[in-house]
C-alpha cells in the first residue's frame, strides 16, 4: 500500500542524462517552482515510468531533445523520406531511449485523466500522442518565421505571443500579449491540432505558443519554458500558471480520497 500523500504527487518525465536524476539540475528545474506550488515530486524515467504514472496526482511533461520522427507524419511533400532523411535533413537530435518510456507514460495519464502541464518538448509528445504531428524544424518549413532557437551561447531567444481571452493560459498570465524565451526548433501549427483543444497562444508567425483541452479541467501544453530561472521575465510571470497546475492536481487528490 502506498504511504498517503499530504501534497500532491507530480511526476516529471525525464532524459536519460545524470542531470535528470532527482537532485540533478535538469530534474530539480522543474521540480523547484512544482514544490513552491505546494507539490511533492517523482522522476518518471525508464521502465517504471508506465507503472508510476498510477500513483501520481498530476504529469509534467518536461523539455528535451527532438522526438524521434517514427512516432509522427511526414509532412505534405515529404512522405517519402526514411526517418534517417528527416534527421538528417531537419537537423534532428533524438533520444529514442527516452521516447520508449516517455510516449506510454504521456498515453496514460491521458487515458486516466490526469492533469498535465506539457513544456517545450513536452506540448510536441503531447501534440504527437493526440494528433501525430508536428513541425520538424520552423525555420525550413514557416515561410517568415520568428527565430525560435536558443541564441549563441545557450541563451534563450524571446518574443511576444498573443494569449486567448479567457484561455486558462491567459488568465494565469493576467494578459493577452506577453513576453516568452524560446529555445526550440520544432513546433505546430493550428491546423495540426488534436480534435478537443484549443490553441491558446500563437507567436506573429502563426507557430502555436499553447493549447489546452476544452475536455478537460487541466491539459495545458506551452512551448516556452516557464521554470527557466534564469529568464526572470517569464519565470516570475508564470508562477501562477504552475499554481493552477498545481490546484488541478489537490483536486484530483481530494477526489481519489473520497473513492
Amino acid at each position: 500500500m502506498m504511504r498517503p500523500h499530504s501534497k500532491p504527487l507530480v511526476g516529471i518525465t525525464t532524459g536519460t542524462h545524470p542531470q535528470w536524476r532527482e537532485g540533478g539540475d535538469y530534474f530539480e528545474s522543474y521540480a523547484e517552482p512544482l514544490r513552491l506550488a505546494g507539490a511533492e515530486c517523482v522522476p518518471l524515467v525508464g521502465t517504471s515510468a508506465f507503472r508510476r504514472v498510477e500513483d501520481c496526482h498530476g504529469v509534467l511533461l518536461s523539455g528535451g531533445w527532438d522526438v524521434h520522427p517514427d512516432h509522427y507524419a511526414r509532412l505534405p511533400g515529404d512522405e517519402h523520406l526514411s526517418s534517417e532523411d528527416v534527421i538528417r535533413i531537419y537537423g534532428l537530435q533524438c533520444e529514442p531511449e527516452r521516447d520508449e518510456y516517455e510516449l506510454p507514460a504521456a498515453k496514460r495519464a491521458v487515458e486516466i485523466g490526469l492533469p498535465i502541464l506539457a513544456i517545450c518538448r513536452g506540448i510536441q509528445l503531447l501534440n504527437i500522442i493526440l494528433a501525430g504531428k508536428l513541425v520538424p524544424d520552423i525555420e525550413k518549413c514557416v515561410p517568415g518565421a520568428l527565430r525560435h532557437r536558443a541564441l549563441e551561447g545557450g541563451v534563450s531567444a524571446c518574443h511576444e505571443v498573443v494569449l486567448q481571452p479567457g484561455s486558462i493560459v491567459q488568465k494565469s498570465y493576467g494578459r493577452t500579449v506577453i513576453v516568452v524565451n524560446s529555445r526550440h526548433h520544432q513546433g505546430l501549427l493550428s491546423e495540426m491540432i488534436p480534435s478537443g483543444f484549443t490553441v491558446s497562444a500563437r507567436s506573429s508567425d502563426g507557430v502555436v505558443e499553447a493549447i489546452e483541452s476544452l475536455n478537460s479541467h487541466f491539459i495545458v501544453g506551452v512551448q516556452w519554458h516557464p521554470e527557466r530561472q534564469q529568464d526572470p521575465y517569464i519565470f516570475e510571470p508564470s508562477i501562477p500558471l504552475f499554481e493552477a497546475f498545481i490546484e488541478a492536481c489537490k483536486q484530483r487528490m481530494s477526489g481519489r480520497t473520497q473513492l
